[in-house]
């Protein structure tokens, strides 16, 4: 299973930044009801159950505010044990 941690603190918000909506291949991003101390409304996954585990949201995240761990990783590993 995948698990998204996003950084709520350390985010510019999806009305300032929002590369995270964008580069979701599931469009599972959208605006969260909280605001951080900064003022900025940070992402929520919408349906972490989808979430392919691309890493695409953390790779381009300017504010390293989103930590992905799970799914694609542990694929990659099972495909490599098969080899050895």
């Amino acid at each position: 299973m995948t698990k998204v941690n996003i950084i709520s603190e350390s985010c510019k918000g999806v009305e300032s930044c929002g590369i995270c909506i964008y580069v979701c291949p599931k469009g599972l991003f959208g605006p969260s009801s909280d605001m951080n101390s900064f003022g900025y409304i940070p992402p929520k996954i919408q349906n972490i159950d989808e979430c392919t585990g691309c890493q695409n949201c953390m790779i381009y995240c300017p504010d390293f505010a989103i930590v992905v761990q799970g799914r694609y990783r542990e694929e990659e590993t099972a495909e490599e044990d098969e080899y050895e």
